[in-house]
């Protein structure tokens, strides 16, 4: 089981941004602490401002770990925030298609609203 621990305003970063563990790339730095484990084993620990190796890619990866929150030093311009929105909407027609039932809209809806990340 993966989790995040509790932000601490001292050290979270202003500007961060969530990208999937299999695009992560060695440099990056972690923005939110992780940890993980198997039952009440603690088998993983990463802390915030630790940059990212391959070595620590791999061992996400093996842990299942879905996404990571990176540091984001300098505000997306707006080529790359419209790149992103538009990557976002493709994704949302993947999953949901062209009609979606009520309840898919609804979710379709708020995750159009949430926006997307844009690293």
């Amino acid at each position: 089981m993966i989790s995040e621990e509790p932000p601490s305003d001292s050290v979270v970063p202003d500007r961060y941004c969530w990208i999937p563990t299999s695009a992560l790339e060695p440099g990056m730095v972690i923005a939110r602490p992780i940890q993980g484990g198997h039952g009440n084993q603690l088998t993983l620990r990463i802390a915030v401002g630790s940059s990212v190796t391959s070595n620590t890619i791999a061992q996400l990866l093996n842990k299942g770990v879905e996404c990571i929150a990176v540091r984001q030093d300098a505000a997306p311009d707006e080529a790359a925030l419209a790149a992103a929105v538009a990557r976002h909407e493709q994704r949302l027609a993947e999953i949901f298609g062209d009609q979606p039932d009520d309840a898919c809209r609804r979710l379709r809806d708020a995750l159009r609203a949430c926006r997307p990340s844009t690293c």
